[in-house]
């Protein structure tokens, strides 16, 4: 009798571990809790290793989504996927990186993300015409959520063969740089670059109340085009470094 009783439970063990092993990632995307504005189309797979042909967020497309889970994350209490997306993305955005999440909240860890820099300023509404070209690449080391923006964040974002176009002339830059951290809830980015164009240095802060400070300087170099030099009058005299100090503030 004990002897049925074992095979019978050890058969149950293994029918359960099956069923949970070879659950399809689709059945269980349409029985999870929904997130806002969050669309997989085309799910393959199972929730341990599979993908999506499709991410939508915000109804904008960002392309095919594949992950692998990181089990051993789970004896942390810990939900981490290894993923890569992007292919076919409109926004041409790519990534690949580690991402999860615990139980105070989301996390990413060794997580790049790369785009176009163009189509990132064509969300902006910039008060004068201009075309950017050059890539923005995101290096996120390690980051952990929360609310609005970030309790933890160690990242860079980079700006690689840039080029600012404007009917007054061209600007290159050089590689610019943005070291991102986070202070007490808010995202603080020290910028630098340097080039026979222009160099500058900057900080931005983003608060916890959305309000934003940028503040810096920016020196004019030897191939400073002539069309741009002629506006800075309108930005008074240099500092005797030849520096222009500028501040913004405002709110998003």
């Amino acid at each position: 009798m004990k002897f049925k009783l074992a095979v019978g439970a050890s058969f149950g063990a293994v029918f359960i571990a099956s069923l949970v092993v070879h659950i399809p990632a689709s059945w269980l995307w349409q029985h999870a809790p929904k997130i806002k504005g969050l669309a997989l189309e085309g799910i393959t797979g199972t929730p341990w290793q599979g993908g999506a042909a499709n991410v939508r967020w915000q109804n904008q497309p960002f392309g095919r989504l594949q992950w692998d889970m990181r089990l051993g994350r789970l004896l942390h209490g810990e939900l981490a996927f290894d993923v890569r997306f992007g292919k076919g993305s409109e926004w041409q955005l790519q990534g690949q990186g580690l991402v999860g999440y615990s139980s105070s909240g989301p996390f990413a860890e060794k997580l790049l993300l790369s785009m176009p820099a163009y189509q990132a300023v064509s969300q902006a509404q910039l008060p004068v015409p201009i075309t950017v070209k050059g890539n923005l690449e995101l290096t996120v080391r390690n980051y952990h959520y929360a609310a609005p923006y970030c309790k933890t964040l160690d990242a860079t974002l980079a700006w690689v063969q840039g080029a600012a176009e404007t009917p007054m002339g061209t600007i290159k830059p050089g590689p610019v740089f943005a070291d991102l951290n986070c202070a007490n809830g808010a995202v603080i980015a020290k910028i630098n670059q340097a080039s026979a164009n222009v160099s500058s240095d900057w900080q931005a802060n983003l608060a916890t109340n959305q309000q934003y400070t940028l503040n810096g300087w920016f020196k004019p170099g030897a191939d400073f085009p002539d069309g741009l030099a002629k506006q800075l009058k309108w930005l008074g005299d240099p500092n005797t470094k030849g520096q222009y100090k500028l501040d913004y503030s405002g709110r998003l």
